[in-house]
This record gives C-alpha cells, sequence and structure tokens, in this order.
C-alpha cells in the first residue's frame, strides 16, 4: 500500500467520524408535521411537531413551548420551518443542541368543539414546568375574556350579539384582554379580529365620531362665560379622545409659518370642549400652557 494511499484512507476514516459525531450531537431533533389540529387557544411546539428529545425535562419543555395564538373556526394558517428555527434559538435552543427538520412548513387549523373541550380539560391540570434558564415558568391561569363569535372587520362597531364570555389559559392576569361585556359592546375594532378569537385591549377603541378636516365647534370656559369657536380638526378621534385642531382659515406668523393649534375633548359628533386652558401646540416641543386668547363669539 502506498503512503497516498494510506493517507486516503485516514481521510476517509476521520470523515466517517465526523459525520458520525454530527449524527450523534444532533440527534435530539424537533420533526415539523405537514399538518396540526390545534384544541387550545394557543398553538404549542408539540402541536405541530414530534419532539424526538433524549432528556425527559427538555423534551416537556418543548413539547408545552407556546408558538401564536390559535387560528379561528373555519380559518387555517401556516409556520414554517425557519420559524420554528427562529422562535428556538430566541428561546435560547440552539441548533446545535436540537435540530428543526420534517416539513417546511405545518398547516393549522382549529379543532372541533369536543376536541377544544377535551383539550381544555387537559389544559387546566398543566403544572407550572422549568423553563431553560433554570428558572420556574409562573402558573398558568384560566380567565374569562370576550370572544367575538363572527368575523369583525376593522372599523366595524361591536355589537352586544357579536360577543360571548368565554375561559382563555394565560401567564398572568393583566389588563391585555377585557374581562367585562361593557368594556368591549360599542367599542370599533382597530383591526380585523376572526372568529372565536379573544379580544385584547388593543384590538378595540372607542367608535371615531370626529374625523380629519372635520368642522369642529369647540367650547372654552371664560368665568361663567362659555363661547365657541369653529375650529378645522386635524386628527381623527372617538368621545373623551382628544382632537388636535386650528383655525378654518389659519393666520400663519413667525419666520417658521406656525399655525395656531391646540388640543381639545371630543364630547360628542362635531363637538369639543378645551379643558385646563386653552393649550398650543409647538411643532418641536411638548405641551405647555398659555395663556387664554381672545374667542370670537
Amino acid at each position: 500500500m502506498t503512503i497516498a494511499t494510506e493517507i486516503r484512507s485516514l481521510f476517509s476514516i476521520l470523515v466517517l467520524l465526523a459525520v458520525s459525531a454530527t449524527a450523534m450531537a444532533q440527534a435530539d431533533q424537533v420533526v415539523l408535521k405537514t399538518s396540526a389540529v390545534v384544541g387550545g387557544p394557543l398553538v404549542r411546539l408539540g402541536d405541530v411537531a414530534a419532539i424526538e428529545v433524549q432528556d425527559r425535562e427538555l423534551r416537556g419543555e418543548l413539547t408545552e413551548m407556546e408558538l401564536m395564538p390559535a387560528p379561528g373556526t373555519d380559518h387555517s394558517t401556516y409556520l414554517t420551518i425557519n420559524d420554528i428555527r427562529s422562535i428556538l434559538a430566541a428561546r435560547g435552543v440552539s441548533s446545535e443542541q436540537v435540530a428543526v427538520t420534517g416539513s417546511n412548513r405545518v398547516r393549522m387549523e382549529a379543532a372541533s368543539v369536543e376536541d377544544t373541550i377535551e383539550h381544555a380539560a387537559v389544559s387546566a391540570k398543566r403544572v407550572p414546568h422549568r423553563t431553560f434558564g433554570g428558572k420556574v415558568d409562573p402558573p398558568q391561569e384560566i380567565m374569562t375574556v370576550a370572544h367575538v363569535v363572527r368575523n369583525v372587520r376593522r372599523g366595524e362597531v361591536i355589537q352586544a350579539s357579536d360577543v360571548e364570555m368565554r375561559e382563555l389559559t394565560v401567564i398572568r392576569r393583566d389588563d391585555s384582554y377585557p374581562s367585562a361585556m361593557h368594556n368591549v359592546v360599542g367599542k370599533e375594532a382597530t383591526r380585523t379580529i376572526a372568529a372565536d378569537r379573544p379580544v385584547s385591549s388593543e384590538d378595540i377603541r372607542e367608535p371615531i365620531i370626529v374625523r380629519r378636516n372635520d368642522v369642529v365647534t369647540v367650547y372654552a370656559h371664560a368665568g361663567n362665560v362659555i363661547v365657541r369657536r369653529e375650529m378645522l380638526a386635524l386628527n381623527d378621534a372617538g368621545i373623551r379622545e382628544l382632537v388636535e385642531v386650528q383655525p378654518i382659515e389659519p393666520t400663519h406668523f413667525g419666520r417658521a409659518r406656525q399655525v395656531e393649534r391646540f388640543q381639545a375633548q371630543v364630547t360628542g359628533p362635531g363637538e369639543a370642549i378645551v379643558l385646563g386652558g386653552h393649550v398650543k401646540v409647538p411643532t418641536s416641543k411638548p405641551l405647555m400652557p398659555l395663556p387664554q386668547p381672545e374667542i370670537k363669539r
């Protein structure tokens, strides 16, 4: 056997050893499914992938890892393999520790009502588990929050018939979800809310009753005298929200050609009131009180 042949043989052996070591290092893997049915309000990694991990504690943590809100009834959504890898990396699980393989993306859809009830019963029995930093997660809680029963489009005002109070499993109680019906009914949707989804505080706002470029009657108190002035709205606003206004025919002043502007609180359609005196709105400075100007009657 020549020296060259021996070198090639040795090189081949080293390559095989390296491949074997890599395979052993990545024996733990998460195998993404092609489709999954989700029965709870949240999608967990165990719902969309087979967790093939030797360590029992790590396997349990990966199975219960929360990924995103579940899709609504009659709706489906997708997660790609790169999404899963990014989520794991953000949670401190490297690709060297656990490989992500399987389908390039998984299609998720909501489970039937019967499966959802069964899933909720199982979820209620879950106990806190340890996270990747060695810290203990706070216990999950079940709170009753508003869910829409139909697709609500952005800009629609939510009616009582559109909402039901249902249970939702959360990590901790906070103000993210209104817990009373009256906090949702009559509000305007800021985005499209899919049927059977919980309504978050960011999904709703007071209905817009004053729109940009509307003429608004602004009232101000000067002692015992109430004066009013027709002004032009510069932004949309709902009841009790602040609207920035300026004169319909503004008078420019100063080198920067600034226009007289101030804020008033909307009290009704096309009406607002000045609170705490006249408030000037400088271009690049915080709000500051100025003396009450003369207002035309």
